[in-house]
């Protein structure tokens, strides 16, 4: 299913079309950075957007019934958690809603906590809207990371936000319930709001097992924002649509103010029509695409152990994004312009996700296996010959 190579520099697209932003304007490079799949979407998903399509107006749109209980039943039926209407709120994406919601429920120079190396957009909104990063930088284990649960606290103090990645992006994990029940732990103790970035939360591995926040623990439910999206799991970030999840009432009330106030909140035609046909047909699409990730993960740590055993990758247990160990290598040159340069390979450098980011390159897996073999082909050649 997943095997045709698909040109898409002819059609706009950050990854592929806008190759010298990369600081080399060679056609050959390899895009392997921003978290999008070179996937064709679910047919279901197409025949949406076609249909609405050839309707000539393209005017304002607005939220339908399908929108929301679209989603409420994919919740229950993949998460086996109850979702009420009123919870769901809209954003065109998550970093948009982070971004709202600092705005909201913070002020200028308080402190909002992040768990490095982390999703880079999390440090820029904190800094954009004025307010200060506080880092509990995750533990790395022989390439398995956990929470610093001694740091977190530290310096939760005095703070009023803390943002969770979860499925952890870029190192993979996929937290389980007792971590988040610590994380409960402390925000209850320092009175914090937790807001939990879940965009990858369908990308799970068997045996691993996503648990949305506001279901892990009971105190979650007055001081957690979750935010969820089909971007990542049916590959339409695009369309600008993502669920942003508010159990309590008065933050609701609070995230709507803001959110008309961004002028935010309103969706394109596309966007809805598109997330309920995802959600009401794309769950055995998304099985087989599991299966297929888990493979290319696998594919990955195989290779690199075979050919390049200096770079070790972490485990895989969720999300489409291979996060690479180039320390061993000791490359004493920048190694983005070594990669790019050496090995026609566009990564995303690890310093990008802050404190433990250096040495590091996170990789998009998310292609047919052909595209992924002649990316390890040209990494091994790189190596070879420096």
């Amino acid at each position: 299913m997943f095997d045709e190579i698909i040109d898409r520099k002819p059609f706009n697209s950050i990854k592929w079309s806008y190759l010298d932003s990369c600081g080399d304007s060679s056609e050959s490079i390899l895009p392997m950075w921003i978290a999008d799949l070179d996937l064709p979407v679910h047919e279901n998903i197409f025949n949406a957007i076609i249909r609405r399509a050839q309707h000539p107006i393209y005017g304002y749109a607005g939220l339908p019934e399908y929108y929301y209980s679209s989603f409420i039943r994919w919740m229950k039926n993949r998460h086996q958690t109850i979702v009420q209407k009123e919870w769901i709120a809209f954003s065109p994406g998550i970093v948009p809603a982070l971004s709202n919601i600092i705005r909201k429920f913070s002020h200028p120079d308080d402190g909002i906590v992040i768990m490095p190396p982390v999703y880079h957009p999390f440090k820029m909104v904190i800094e954009k809207n004025g307010r200060t990063v506080r880092e509990a930088p995750l533990i790395n284990t022989n390439g398995s990371y956990t929470i610093d649960f001694d740091k977190l606290e530290q310096v939760s103090k005095g703070a009023r936000i803390i943002i969770l990645c979860s499925p952890h992006n870029p190192v993979g994990r996929v937290w389980t319930e007792l971590e988040l029940k610590s994380i409960a732990d402390i925000a209850c103790s320092h009175d914090l709001i937790v807001v939990s970035d879940e965009i990858h939360g369908d990308i799970v591995f068997s045996p691993n097992k996503q648990i949305p926040l506001f279901k892990a623990d009971a105190r979650f439910m007055d001081r957690t924002i979750s935010c969820w999206a089909p971007s990542k799991t049916f590959n339409i970030p695009g369309l600008q649509t993502s669920y942003i999840i508010i159990p309590d009432k008065y933050f609701m009330e609070m995230y709507r103010e803001e959110l008309e106030a961004s002028g935010l909140g309103v969706p394109n035609c596309f966007g809805p029509d598109a997330a309920a046909a995802a959600y009401e047909h794309g769950s055995s699409w998304l099985d087989t695409l599991l299966e297929f990730l888990k493979a290319n993960h696998e594919y990955v740590r195989s290779y690199l152990a075979q050919h390049i055993p200096e770079i070790t990758v972490s485990p895989a247990q969720g999300t489409y994004l291979a996060w690479l160990d180039f320390r061993a290598l000791n490359i004493t040159e920048n190694l983005h312009d070594f990669l790019i340069h050496k090995a026609g390979l566009w990564l995303d450098a690890g310093s990008r996700f802050g404190t433990g980011g250096t040495g590091f390159m996170r990789m998009n897996i998310g292609c047919p296996r052909q595209v992924l073999d002649k990316a390890l082909h040209q990494l091994k050649q790189a190596i070879k010959e420096r």
